[in-house]
């Protein structure tokens, strides 16, 4: 069968342009945040990933396994409540989730703060908007 074909199945996905910029800005300014977050040592990159894949399946032991590729499905069962609670997942669902509620404009003036100000300042400004909840 042929691809073409097997395409115009589907119907295209009606993506704005801002919506496309609005993935892309995001997506670069989560991996320099969560970059200097693992310098910091605040979180690690197999909770970034555990975050990202139970995001977007919605399903903890899944996640688990993805993250933890030795577990098997009981352990994984077991385990991914507990690591669920761990600080390092913690920071990295609370700093995502916050970014995914950013909108487009404030995004682009992030990247604009973080080529001026750098990304250390700005993860400092990230972190006390979390903190304080606004």
């Amino acid at each position: 069968m042929n691809i073409n074909d097997l395409m115009s199945r589907f119907p295209r996905s009606e993506k704005t342009y801002a919506d496309e910029e609005s993935a892309m800005f995001y997506v670069y300014v989560f991996n320099l945040v969560m970059d200097e977050l693992t310098r910091r040592k605040l979180t690690n990159r197999r909770a970034i990933n555990y975050v990202l894949s139970f995001t977007t399946h919605g399903n903890k032991t899944r996640a688990y396994q993805e993250t933890h590729p030795m577990a098997s499905k009981r352990t994984a069962n077991v385990n991914a409540n507990k690591y669920s609670k761990r600080f390092d997942v913690y920071v990295a669902q609370a700093i995502s989730m916050h970014l995914v509620h950013k909108g487009r404009l404030s995004k682009a003036m992030a990247i604009k703060y973080i080529n001026v100000n750098g990304i250390e300042r700005y993860v400092n400004k990230l972190i006390r908007e979390v903190w304080k909840g606004d």
